[in-house]
């Protein structure tokens, strides 16, 4: 066989096996519903209000934005929203947050203000059905009892909700015990700092690689990537596309009709 030939042909079974990785899951129809939405990241804050606390989710619901959190684990086995898994930076404390329980953890303030860290059922609360969310399960030793927690408490949740995750093994997991929650694969953009300490990491996630682990109903990539190989290539599938974290309003603008929603910080849209 001509060398051309050969080439060709191993070129195009690596293109085919790669697409088979990065091919989402099928789209529900249940996604419709969440198109419409702006999501607030971790809740509308400011200087005031901060990241993942009643008063930020209490904002974005009285302006009828999505919302945005991040659930974890507490040593008791209670869920709570934190970004981090440290504590220093919201509260100046510097234990990990999953080696609290619910009780201590909640005495803890936010940002030198009087806000505290939230338990997950007081975001349901506050949102009380009135508008979609987006759980993102955080990573860690504990991701599946995360997964199985956010599961159980979200069966008896009326409103709209979409989980998502950077750890392929969350996607794995409610694509495995909870198929009909619509759920997405967290994947990162260009390259930061941060992303070159965990080169492989990053590689998987930016690659898209991770998808087939999981298969996605829909994949939430950095507002960056919008034009990267990875993500021209899986939109041959048309898949539900979600933008993080978009900071200005002229780049959500830029941004509209190539993502079918975006998470905000910083602004208004």
């Amino acid at each position: 066989m001509h060398p051309v030939v050969t080439a060709a042909l191993i070129l195009g079974a690596l293109t085919a096996f790669y697409l088979f990785l990065i091919a989402p899951g099928r789209r529900p129809e249940g996604l419709k519903a969440f198109e419409v939405t702006r999501y607030a990241h971790r809740g509308l804050w400011d200087d005031k209000r901060p990241e993942n606390s009643r008063a930020a989710f209490s904002a974005a619901v009285e302006k009828g934005y999505g919302i945005e959190t991040d659930v974890h684990v507490s040593a008791d086995g209670k869920l709570f929203l934190l970004h981090d898994d440290s504590l220093r930076r919201m509260t100046g404390d510097d234990r990990s947050a999953e080696s609290l329980t619910m009780e201590e953890l909640s005495r803890l303030k936010l940002n030198g203000t009087e806000e505290t860290i939230p338990a997950f059922d007081d975001i349901l609360d506050i949102v009380g059905e009135k508008v979609p969310l987006i759980v993102e399960i955080k990573t860690g030793p504990r991701v599946e009892m995360t997964c199985r927690l956010t599961d159980e408490r979200l069966r008896s949740y009326r409103g709209q909700y979409m989980v998502e995750s950077f750890d392929p093994r969350a996607v794995r997991w409610f694509r495995k015990h909870s198929p009909g929650t619509i759920r997405g694969q967290l994947a990162m953009g260009a390259p930061g700092g941060a992303a070159r300490k965990q080169s492989f990491r990053f590689f998987l996630l930016s690659s898209l690689a991770v998808d087939v682990i999981g298969r996605p109903h829909f994949i939430a990539m950095r507002h960056d990537a919008v034009d990267s190989l990875p993500m021209r290539l899986v939109r041959l599938f048309r898949p539900y596309l979600v933008a993080w974290t978009v900071r200005s309003p002229e780049r959500m603008k830029e941004l509209e009709g190539r993502y079918d929603c975006q998470i905000f910080e910083g602004f208004e849209p």
